[in-house]
């Protein structure tokens, strides 16, 4: 029965996740804070700044597929953000092209302006017109546009501003905040006309068991959970990618407040 019942598997997807000792980067984020009210600098800020600098610690990894099975590397560390919009109906997505040579305000600033204009439906938002075209599109259109786009903006690695249509439209990963849902564990699937190898899932902040030195105490530990592509990711990257990730924010949180 299950050798008729399941389909070869040609799915490129692994998992993993890594769990941070928060205790410094909380601290750090409190003082950060009363320092710059105005910034708002909030956890998943602070993971995407980084992931981004690690991301360009290792650009083996800072890569996506192209013309049917081309390795690229790319240029620049574009980090995207998932953004709650239309009453939470609807995501949005917020880039940040050079992350990794941003400090934590600039990212929180650049989020906090773009999510507004998602919300708001302005047209200054750069994907404004490719997400209002979408909206009015017939479901029986929806899979050839799409596939257009993914023509156009991945294979062909072309441009069209003027339409929203933008190049490597989704970039080096993506990054969505569930922790202010209350989930503490969670993993998201590929968008399938997205290149990104990597989406992480910041996860809310909770006291778990920890173990310091022959004793376990509770201590405040955020949950990573990411999803690699296989076919640029394997177990060694994503070991590498997660341990330089935990070392920065549980050791030296303060660092991304600068730029680089």
């Amino acid at each position: 029965m299950a050798a008729a019942m399941w389909r070869a598997p040609n799915d490129p997807t692994i998992y993993g996740s890594v769990d941070v000792e928060a205790t410094a980067l909380l601290a750090f984020l409190e003082r950060h804070r009363e320092a710059h009210p105005e910034a708002r600098a909030t956890v998943a800020h602070l993971v995407a700044a980084a992931l981004a600098r690690t991301l360009a610690r290792h650009p083996e990894v800072n890569a996506r597929v192209r013309l049917w099975g081309r390795l690229e590397l790319r240029e620049d560390v574009v980090i995207t953000m998932q953004v709650a919009s239309d009453n939470g109906r609807d995501l949005g997505m917020v880039r940040i092209p050079g992350a990794h040579r941003l400090a934590l305000d600039a990212i929180s600033e650049k989020v906090r302006r773009q999510a507004g204009e998602v919300r708001r439906e302005d047209e200054k938002y750069e994907l404004a017109k490719s997400r209002s075209m979408l909206k009015r599109m017939p479901w029986w259109l929806m899979r050839s546009v799409l596939d257009a786009t993914d023509l156009i903006t991945n294979e062909l690695d072309i441009e069209v501003r003027s339409q929203g249509l933008l190049r490597d439209t989704f970039g080096s990963a993506m990054v969505t905040n569930v922790g202010v849902f209350g989930v503490d564990t969670a993993f998201a699937p590929f968008t399938p006309i997205a290149r990104c190898p990597i989406i992480v899932l910041v996860t809310e902040v909770k006291q778990r068991p920890w173990v310091v030195g022959d004793e376990v105490v509770p201590r405040p530990v955020l949950r990573l959970c990411a999803t690699f592509d296989h076919r640029i990711i394997d177990g060694a990257h994503a070991g590498k990618l997660g341990a330089d990730i935990r070392q920065l924010l549980e050791e030296t949180p303060e660092v991304l407040a600068t730029a680089e």
